[in-house]
């Protein structure tokens, strides 16, 4: 224990126990999901300006990558 010596029924002592909430930015962000969009498409086609990207968008999958729901989502509100 590189705390001090304490007996099993008292209560460790916690510092900051919720983390700070992200800052909050204008650029989309998505959870990471196994068997999702291939990250670097999807940030490649919203990095494009609306009028130029392709309709309907197809993304390849990847082991790890964005949650297709959301970026579904994301896509069909417009963004």
């Amino acid at each position: 224990m590189s705390e001090q010596r304490r007996h099993w029924w008292q209560r460790r002592e916690t510092r900051n126990p919720l983390p700070e909430p992200p800052a909050r930015t204008d650029r989309l962000t998505f959870d990471l999901v196994r068997r999702g969009y291939d990250c670097a498409q999807v940030d490649a086609h919203l990095a494009l300006p609306p009028a130029r990207r392709p309709h309907p968008a197809a993304f390849d999958l990847a082991r790890r990558g964005y949650d297709r729901a959301q970026v579904d989502r994301a896509l069909a509100a417009g963004a």
